[in-house]
């Protein structure tokens, strides 16, 4: 699980700085995806690693969310591992089959994600002098990120998927046990 760990972690990375990079060339003003939401579903729904090995990835996930969108430190690792969480319970309950319920997936990791975030700062606006008149016109704009986030997620899908194979760190369906024969 270590190899794949640092696969999503490398992958969720180079994600968040090209998303970023992109962003500044086509000059968008709107909010970006958050490709690390798409990684969180893969994560947790993915059959291979113990919950506390995947759980430390989304943590990781978390803290560079953190660098690189400038919240207080903390905000987003929080707001990833209770988005985990929620996934992974999802995933004993629910199967992800085709590109649309794989989006449909990220789309509510990114609400959990982004409301939680919403939450927190709201408890700690005070204390950090944010406005929540701010906080509450940022939430309504959260739908450009949710919608971002969904168009993005199977492609994002697709490269994980991709970068696991060709990193040997999938393995693939689970055969079927043999029949014993007399």
């Amino acid at each position: 699980m270590l190899f794949r760990a640092l696969a999503y972690i490398a992958l969720g990375w180079l994600l968040l700085a090209a998303v970023a990079g992109l962003g500044h060339v086509f000059e968008l003003s709107v909010m970006l995806p958050s490709t690390t939401a798409v990684l969180l579903v893969h994560l947790a729904f993915s059959r291979e690693g113990e919950l506390p090995a995947k759980l430390a990835v989304a943590t990781v996930l978390g803290y560079l969310e953190d660098l690189h969108q400038g919240a207080p430190l903390g905000t987003l690792i929080l707001a990833h591992q209770l988005c985990f969480l929620a996934l992974h319970w999802a995933a004993g309950r629910l199967a992800l089959h085709g590109w649309l319920s794989r989006a449909s997936a990220a789309l509510v990791a990114v609400g959990i994600v982004d409301l939680a975030t919403w939450g927190t700062l709201m408890v700690l606006a005070e204390s950090m002098r944010i406005p929540r008149e701010a906080l509450m016109a940022a939430l309504w704009q959260a739908r450009w990120h949710l919608l971002a986030t969904f168009l993005v997620a199977h492609p994002v899908w697709l490269l994980t998927e991709w970068l696991l194979r060709r990193l040997r760190l999938d393995t693939g369906p689970t055969p079927a046990p043999e029949e014993a024969t007399p």
